[in-house]
């Protein structure tokens, strides 16, 4: 996790004011990147950064970093995980590099290739923010599923991007006000993506959103949607058996995994004694032997850790039990809120802030949990009530005919 800033000009030059609205602005991430910390400026955009060292801690690897040539420049948060792959590829192409970090593929991709090209390559998660002097364009993007967060502001005069909106609120002058319409729909939902910011005048760039800034304004795109991916016709004729399914996707989490493992600096998991978690852990550990976990061990209603240590002995790792009562939930909840910049409508955002705390104390700066496969494997009840809902016949006209918006949904079976 780093953290990323910068203002964007419009028409008058990059001043005084504007640095010190960046200086402000890495003040407020720095609890994202407590390693090292860099700016840049040109005539029209200001950029800083805040570096937490995962890959390649050497001082080459800070940022923002410039290309050889001085003309193409990257503020990066993340991890591309393939960036091995995409080194070689680069490589054949005759390009060179002075780093091992992944920063650095991401920097040269970006320049070799154009963002629209390199950004569909890259597989992780992350935002940056690039500029390319060639043309002079700024570029910003996020990740396919939103994981890395990136806020933005349109002020008239300048444009404000940073990797929380807290940075943004620090700026000079900027109104510090609540979208009470957000807010309103958070609560009454529970549930809102990542797209969307409480505070008002923040927006948030969209997963996959790819925007290129140039004096003529903003063009705005997005370089995946999950839709384009979905076959709808081949999976309502795929005779794929269970089993072949199992051991393609079993193939796919152990590549996955192995890919996350990549790090200079100490990982491990969270392990709740559950099938998610617990698979992760286990596979972690053909990578990274020495690997241990952290479970949170609840005093306010049944512990998880019982059955985490389980696990972890099966698996052959140790555990260390991070203790969560009362007085601590009272204690981590406003700090919890405060990362989160919303509502944090869930209990378990606490607990997780001092589990991360703890690692954190302990040295460890990666950590790998079972976040995320709930939703995608349909691990909650709602989902299972949406799949018996498409067995009424009118449902499923009222998505076929939405196909005048998607050809996709003419496929649905």
């Amino acid at each position: 996790m780093c953290g990323i800033a910068g203002v964007w000009r419009k028409r008058d030059p990059i001043g005084s004011g504007d640095l010190s609205d960046v200086a402000r602005m890495m003040q407020a991430l720095a609890h994202r990147g407590p390693d090292d910390h860099g700016n840049w400026n040109n005539a029209r955009l200001a950029l800083g950064h805040r570096r937490l060292t995962i890959i390649d801690p050497s001082p080459a690897a800070r940022e923002p970093m410039l290309t050889a040539s001085g003309d193409g420049v990257l503020c990066y948060n993340g991890e591309v995980y393939n960036f091995r792959a995409l080194r070689k590829t680069l490589e054949s192409e005759g390009l060179t590099f002075r780093t091992v970090s992944d920063t650095e593929v991401v920097l040269q991709a970006l320049h070799h290739w154009g963002p629209q090209k390199a950004v569909p390559l890259f597989d992780g998660m992350f935002s940056f923010a690039y500029f390319d002097a060639r043309d002079g364009a700024l570029w910003l993007a996020r990740d396919r599923l939103g994981i890395k967060p990136l806020s933005v502001a349109d002020t008239g005069e300048r444009l404000l991007f940073a990797s929380e909106d807290k940075a943004i609120l620090a700026c000079h002058d900027f109104a510090r006000r609540i979208d009470t319409r957000e807010l309103t729909l958070r609560l009454a939902w529970q549930s809102r993506d990542s797209s969307y910011s409480v505070f008002d005048g923040i927006d948030r760039l969209p997963p996959a959103g790819l925007w290129k800034i140039t004096g003529d304004g903003i063009e705005k795109r997005r370089f995946w949607h999950v839709l384009d991916v979905i076959e709808t016709a081949r999976i309502a004729e795929d005779r794929t058996s269970d089993a072949e399914h199992m051991a393609t996707l079993e193939r796919l989490l152990e590549e996955s995994v192995e890919l996350h493992c990549i790090a200079d600096a100490n990982l491990a998991t969270a392990c709740s004694g559950g099938v998610d978690s617990g698979l992760i852990t286990a596979l972690a550990k053909r990578f990274r032997p020495e690997l241990h976990g952290y479970v949170i061990d609840q005093k306010l209603g049944r512990s998880e850790a019982p059955d985490a240590e389980r696990t972890g002995r099966h698996i052959g790792i140790g555990l260390r039990r991070v203790p969560f009562d009362r007085e601590r939930f009272l204690e981590f909840w406003p700090r919890a809120v405060w990362h989160l910049e919303t509502d944090g409508w869930h209990a378990s955002h606490a607990a997780l802030l001092a589990l991360a705390e703890q690692c954190r104390a302990d040295g460890v700066k990666v950590l790998l949990t079972g976040e995320g496969s709930d939703e995608l494997f349909g691990g909650y009840k709602w989902q299972a009530s949406t799949m018996r809902l498409w067995r009424h016949s009118w449902l499923q006209r009222l998505f076929r005919s939405m196909a005048r918006h998607d050809r996709k949904f003419a496929e649905l079976r």
